[in-house]
This record gives C-alpha cells, sequence and structure tokens, in this order.
C-alpha cells in the first residue's frame, strides 16, 4: 500500500494561534495634554503599567487640560486616547459651536479660540516650508496670513447614510466609531446643505425599509443655481423609487439628482435644470459629484492670490495643470489682458464639461485630456509656456514637478491641499532651481487639520 507522508510545511497543517490582545487598550490614566498635533488631537504621555512613557492622541483638548483618557486603538507610535473626565481645563478652552463637537469626526478644534486656531493654522504652514528647506527667517518674509473661510460655509459635503431598526441615520461617522450620527445643526456648512439633510431624512423614513437601506451615501453639492445629488447605492432603485425621487427633487428644487451603483457610471433620476459654477462670467457645467474648491469664499482667495500674481508676472503663454472644470483657468485666460491657456485635466468629465464652456465663451483657451501623473509636460512642450500653474489632488505633482525642475518656465504657481505633499513638490522644485517668493495658507476646511497653499516660485538658476 502507498503511504502518503504529509509535508510539514503545508499550510493547512499549522495551528492557527490565538491573537495576542494588546494590553494596553482599554488602559486608563490621567494626562496632561502637551501640545496640538498636526491631526488637530492633542498629544500628550502617559505612564504605562511597566513604567514605560507612552505616546497618546486626544481628541477635543488644548495644550494645559489635564483629563483622564483610556486608550482606545494602536496608532503609528502611540495610541489613540478618548477622554473619560475632564479633570480642570484651561481657560483658552471654548465652548463648542456645535452640539455634536464630541461625538461627530467630522470637527477636531471647535474648542480652539479664533485667534490660536489662526496661529496654528498658520504654523502647520511653517513647518511645510521649514520641511522644504526654508529657513525660519525667510518664512516669516514670504508666509501671508491664513485665510479662513468662515462657518456655516462649506458648499459640499458626503453624508454617510445608515438605515437601521433604530430609525434613519444621515450625517457623519462618530469618532472611534463607524457608526452614523444624525447631525440636524452642522456649524461648518451652508444652510441648504443641512435643510437638504433634514428633508431627506423625511424622504428616507417615508420610503420602504429595503429601498432606503440600499442606499449607503449621498453627495450634495451647491452649485450656483441650485444643489447636485449624487446617491450611492448597493441596487438599482425601482420605479416606485424613480418617481417618488423625481418628486422629492422637484419639492426640494434640487437641480439634479443621480443615482450611482459600484463602479457604474451614474444615471440621472431627476434633471430639472444642469447644474453650474461661474467663473470670471462664465457658466461652467459641473459633473455629479465633480469636483469644485469646497467654499466659495476659499475659492476667491486662491483666485485672487493667482491674479495678484499675474499682475506682476505678465505671463502670455500660461499652462494650467490639473484644472478640473477651470477653478483657475478662466481667471488665467481672462483677468487682466487676455492670455492664452493651455488647460490639461485628466477627467474625461471635467474635460467635456470645461470644453463645452470654453466654446460658448469664445476664451483664448485650449483643453487637453491628459494624465499628467503618467505623462508630465516636458522638455519642447513646457518651453511654450512662460507660466505653470497647477492644482493636483492631495496625492501631489511629483512626475511634474520633477519635469518643471528640468525644463520649467521662470514661473510657477502651485496650489496644494496637501501640505506634506506641497512639502516633497517644493523640495523638488528647489533643487531644479526655483525659489519660493510666497505663500498663502488657504483653509477652506474650518476647525479640521486640512490646509491648502498658494505658492509662487521663481526660477533663480538652472
Amino acid at each position: 500500500m502507498k503511504q502518503h507522508h504529509r509535508n510539514p510545511r503545508a499550510r493547512g497543517g499549522r495551528k492557527r494561534q490565538p491573537s495576542r490582545r494588546d494590553p494596553l487598550i482599554g488602559f486608563e490614566a490621567p494626562v496632561t495634554i502637551e501640545q496640538i498635533g498636526a491631526r488637530g488631537d492633542g498629544i500628550a504621555h502617559v505612564a504605562a503599567p511597566d513604567g514605560k512613557s507612552v505616546l497618546v492622541y486626544v481628541d477635543c483638548v488644548l495644550p494645559g487640560d489635564t483629563v483622564k483618557v483610556a486608550l482606545r486603538q494602536k496608532r503609528g507610535d502611540g495610541y489613540g486616547a478618548e477622554v473619560i473626565e475632564e479633570i480642570s481645563r484651561t481657560e483658552a478652552f471654548n465652548p463648542p459651536r456645535c452640539s455634536h463637537f464630541k461625538e461627530c469626526g467630522g470637527c477636531a478644534l471647535q474648542h480652539m479660540d479664533d485667534g490660536a486656531y489662526r496661529n496654528w493654522k498658520r504654523d502647520k504652514a511653517k513647518v511645510a516650508l521649514l520641511r522644504a528647506g526654508l529657513d525660519s527667517d525667510a518664512i516669516e518674509d514670504l508666509l501671508e496670513e491664513v485665510e479662513v473661510s468662515p462657518p456655516a460655509s462649506r458648499r459640499r459635503a458626503g453624508f454617510s447614510v445608515h438605515v437601521g431598526a433604530t430609525g434613519v441615520y444621515v450625517g457623519f461617522h462618530g469618532r472611534f466609531s463607524h457608526t452614523v450620527l444624525n447631525v440636524p445643526d452642522c456649524a461648518v456648512l451652508r444652510p441648504e446643505l443641512m435643510t437638504f439633510r433634514e428633508a431627506f431624512v423625511g424622504f428616507l423614513k417615508s420610503c420602504p425599509v429595503d429601498h432606503a437601506r440600499d442606499i449607503k451615501e449621498v453627495f450634495v453639492t451647491l452649485a450656483d443655481n441650485g444643489l447636485d445629488v449624487l446617491i450611492h447605492a448597493s441596487n438599482d432603485p425601482d420605479l416606485d423609487m424613480r418617481q417618488d425621487l423625481a418628486i422629492f427633487a422637484d419639492e426640494q428644487n434640487i437641480a439634479r439628482l443621480s443615482w450611482k451603483v459600484g463602479d457604474r457610471p451614474d444615471e440621472p433620476v431627476a434633471a430639472r435644470h444642469v447644474p453650474r459654477v461661474n467663473f470670471e462670467s462664465v457658466d461652467v457645467p459641473i459633473a455629479p459629484g465633480g469636483f469644485l474648491q469646497a467654499t466659495r469664499e476659499g475659492e476667491a482667495a486662491l483666485v485672487n492670490a493667482v491674479k495678484e500674481a499675474l499682475a506682476e508676472i505678465a505671463p502670455k503663454q500660461v499652462a494650467d495643470l490639473f484644472c478640473g472644470v477651470g477653478s483657475f483657468t478662466f481667471a488665467l485666460a481672462l483677468s487682466g489682458k487676455r492670455r492664452s491657456v493651455t488647460a490639461v485635466e485628466s477627467d474625461p468629465r471635467a474635460v467635456e464639461l470645461l470644453q463645452y464652456a470654453v466654446g460658448q465663451s469664445g476664451s483664448p483657451i485650449k483643453v487637453v485630456k491628459r494624465d499628467l501623473f503618467r505623462q508630465p509636460l516636458t522638455g519642447d512642450e513646457l518651453a511654450n509656456f512662460d507660466l505653470v500653474v497647477f492644482d493636483p489632488p492631495r496625492a501631489g505633482a511629483l512626475a511634474q514637478c520633477e519635469a518643471l525642475a528640468l525644463d520649467g518656465p521662470e514661473w510657477v504657481l502651485a496650489v496644494s491641499c496637501n501640505p506634506a505633499t506641497f512639502t516633497r513638490d517644493m523640495r523638488v522644485l528647489r533643487n531644479g532651481g526655483y525659489e519660493i517668493q510666497k505663500v498663502v495658507p488657504v483653509d477652506q476646511f474650518l476647525w479640521s487639520s486640512h490646509l491648502e497653499l498658494f505658492a509662487v516660485l521663481r526660477r533663480t538658476q538652472q
């Protein structure tokens, strides 16, 4: 009889070891907050049972606060911790503007007074520039004050949706949780978005439960001529749901309501008129869920910074890279003296909509579809321009900056929504002979850790 010998290296034969629970999870101790970290949470150290000092990150606190915390999860080189008891608060502590502040994960710094908050945001910009290789004195000379968008100004939001046995929830996730919280009095969003949220809760309550449960998220953008709503769901709507949505859109004066399942293209369910935004008196249509600057005030601050730079540089040929639907394109082409602009974008829908707006307005703009991550402008292409402007996603513009460092024009205007990738891209450009002339921090995400940076760079050496 043939004997079968088991392979001792076979994975299926190994006994699985039970996972070991981190003994510090759930550990409680009093701490005094030392500083505010890059994500807007407090940083402190706590003595663990073995006597070692452990770094903890604590939400909803300020430097000088003494609180009792419970460690909730491992986070980088430390632990995320939750306040379970307030022992003493500093005089700088402000009552939060929103009743959901401690539970909702949307804001980090509502409890900080306005002056300290502005200083903290400006310090974030300083850190980014220090890491880019500038010294402190140079930073003070070129860094301007932070442009902060006011409360109730954010014009786009993604609401999470949960329909369950305990009711209908349309809002944001809680801290340390995937639980969806209702947020009827958000202090950050435009009132029109909050009115929609309340109405949508009522709509879901009136729907058959099985249909309402299909909806997972709803993205709402306040365009210049009404709301654009994109629903993400797990299944297609049936005929009754389509009719109900059309009625809801009409009652709420929604410009367009679309439905999207998975990775499939979105489908318009109710299109009363095309949502549009206005750039330099040119109406530009937007795609469902398409990108816009988060606030009109933040957009205006960035556009004004671009216009001030144009007045000093006086370019004739401009490349607007990662242009989207033209947040800066029309300002580059039409403000002051008209100049020729080549606008480059990879999103085919944004390209199509921008081409339509350019054709309707007769602006001196050429729109090009191109993936600048994989195929940046290089060499002779860059030689056609005396100014390059770029505004990439959070991943930054590494490949394009490497090409600019080699063959870029005299002037570059950089816009970044991520200080970390801004630092990296500025290092590349500075190593290529550019020097930063001016930086404007723009805060469109009030009471959060996010910060946008606008920079003017000039080539000083080859």
